[in-house]
């Protein structure tokens, strides 16, 4: 028998624990990329945005929390996870690694201030009738996908996109990717094209 309180819609979880965010204050945060086989540290700070790649590990006085790209819904969007960010990369000598923020970063002004709200921009995808593997046709449908949540301080906003940015810079930025930028810049959210007041303000 289906439930009727939505307890099994992958979209009222999300939501659920996006909401659960509000209230809890921010005391640490963690980047993580895959392993870098360079001698130089993999770069994170791009000023106004932050190259997290794997995901964000935030730390909270309510336990942490894990920001990161899934495909829950789709490939790929970003989603929100109550436990530590490990809990969601296969780790081992070569596998992902901590690499930044440093003890400075833009995120000093966020940390240990509540977060006021939680939102999510979700982007609606639309498919064409296509052919699967075993020669079935599969019918034309839509699927909607979080592809930004922003979290809202005293301070500000914070965006966590699921993209890849174009480098050196990220002046281009491929949405839906398996990448996390973190953006404290409504100037750049516009300029990646969220143009909604609730996520380009």
């Amino acid at each position: 028998m289906e439930r009727m309180d939505g307890a099994d819609d992958p979209r009222v979880a999300f939501e659920a624990r996006l909401s659960g965010l509000v209230g809890r204050r921010v005391l640490g945060v963690d980047y993580w990329d895959v392993h870098n086989f360079a001698p130089e540290p993999a770069r994170w700070d791009y000023g106004s945005w932050h190259h997290a790649v794997m995901g964000v590990g935030l730390v909270t006085d309510a336990g942490p929390v894990a920001v990161t790209w899934t495909g829950t819904f789709y490939t790929y969007g970003v989603e929100v996870f109550d436990g530590p960010i490990e809990d969601h990369l296969a780790l081992g000598e070569e596998g992902p690694e901590r690499i930044g923020p440093g003890p400075a970063s833009r995120w000093d002004r966020y940390l240990r201030t509540p977060i006021r709200g939680a939102a999510a921009y979700w982007e609606r995808l639309e498919f064409r009738p296509g052919r699967r593997a075993d020669g079935s046709v599969r019918p034309a449908h839509a699927v909607d996908v979080p592809m930004v949540v922003r979290l809202d301080f005293a301070a500000g906003a914070v965006w966590f996109v699921a993209a890849i940015p174009d480098p050196p810079d990220g002046q281009r930025v491929f949405g839906g990717g398996d990448e996390i930028m973190v953006v404290f810049s409504p100037e750049k959210m516009r300029e990646m094209g969220f143009g909604d007041p609730a996520f380009g303000q």
